[in-house]
């Protein structure tokens, strides 16, 4: 796998799991509002936990330029 295609991958890994807890954290408020206060705020607790570990996963990925072609001499 080059640099490239592994870049790629844990960005789309990233952002997948990203929204997956956003939504979970959406369906957790909801059923906070619905009465429910002991799932909802499991719920919520975890989603936010998640998300606060992907911050330091989602400022790498940013601050961190596109891996570029590989240095040396090109085959021809």
């Amino acid at each position: 796998m080059t640099a490239k295609e592994d870049f790629n991958r844990r960005v789309g890994r990233t952002a997948l799991l990203a929204v997956g807890l956003l939504a979970a954290l959406i369906f957790g408020i909801l059923v906070l509002a619905g009465g429910d206060w002991l799932p909802g705020a499991i719920i919520v607790v975890a989603s936010l936990i998640g998300l606060a570990r992907q911050i330091p996963v989602i400022a790498k990925l940013c601050s961190g330029a596109e891996p570029g072609p590989p240095h040396g001499n090109p085959t021809r």
